[in-house]
């Protein structure tokens, strides 16, 4: 399979046709990767510092980042990967582009994407704007926010606070210490959320039935502003489908509490 590629040592701008998926793999610095209504993959690149990056095209494939570093097990070693490498860059894509992002302590931003895509960090943050497909955010301790997102998402954080709007068939959310919030406007949904002592919050639209399990040990269960939690170690469990949508929701905490509203966005019950 044909490759091509350029060794960027500074600012630069690179325009490539024929991609389909992107991949980023960045120390420190930002990137920001957009969707737009070309053909082609728009590539600036505003600053380098230290090592220069390379970008290669490979079959459909677009990548950007340190062919010293290696992508194999890149992803498994960003907590503990130390480097003065910093790059700032913007990549323009057409909607139906994968993207793939891993960085050190670069922040990361997606929008406008029509496709899966998946971000990784050990310390940046992460948005995800506006985007359609599967989304996969993974982090140590910076934010995750995912906004005006169409799809399921899956987050897995350590500490991080993680915030999740949209119309979202399904949510998953795994974190030790970090708050939970997720906003849906999608009327049958599943949820499962899972933390240690972070605070959780769903809120869903007025009218939608539910049914939920949340255990926890110490945390409150709130459910449109009302205590259910039942007292002890049995699990809160609410039955209350109705004739419409369901939502179907699961959560797990130690100490970590639940409050779960339905009602107009923004407003509480």
């Amino acid at each position: 399979m044909a490759t091509r590629s350029w060794i960027v040592p500074g600012p630069a701008r690179h325009d490539v046709e024929g991609v389909d998926a992107l991949r980023v793999q960045l120390v420190a610095g930002s990137v920001s990767v957009h969707g737009h209504d070309s053909d082609h993959v728009h590539v600036e690149v505003a600053e380098v510092t230290g090592n220069p990056l390379e970008i290669s095209v490979e079959g459909t494939r677009l990548s950007i980042g340190y062919p010293t570093l290696g992508w194999d097990g890149w992803a498994r070693r960003l907590g503990s990967y130390s480097s003065s490498d910093v790059a700032s860059l913007t990549v323009h894509v057409p909607h139906g582009t994968t993207v793939h992002v891993a960085t050190a302590t670069a922040d990361a931003t997606v929008s406008d994407v029509a496709e899966d895509l998946t971000l990784m960090t050990a310390s940046a943050a992460l948005r995800v704007l506006r985007c359609r497909g599967a989304a996969t955010l993974r982090s140590a301790s910076g934010t995750v926010e995912v906004s005006d997102h169409v799809g399921p998402v899956r987050v897995s954080t350590a500490a991080a606070r993680t915030e999740v709007t949209g119309e979202l068939p399904r949510t998953e959310v795994t974190s030790v210490a970090g708050s939970i919030s997720v906003t849906t406007t999608a009327h049958s949904a599943m949820a499962d959320l899972a933390t240690v002592s972070g605070a959780m919050r769903v809120q869903l639209p007025a009218g939608t039935g539910l049914s939920m399990t949340a255990r926890t040990v110490t945390g409150q269960v709130r459910v449109d502003g009302v205590d259910r939690r039942p007292g002890g170690l049995t699990p809160t469990t609410v039955e209350d489908r109705g004739d419409g949508a369901v939502c179907f929701l699961t959560t797990r905490s130690v100490a970590g509490s639940l409050d779960v509203v339905r009602g107009a966005l923004g407003t509480s019950a």
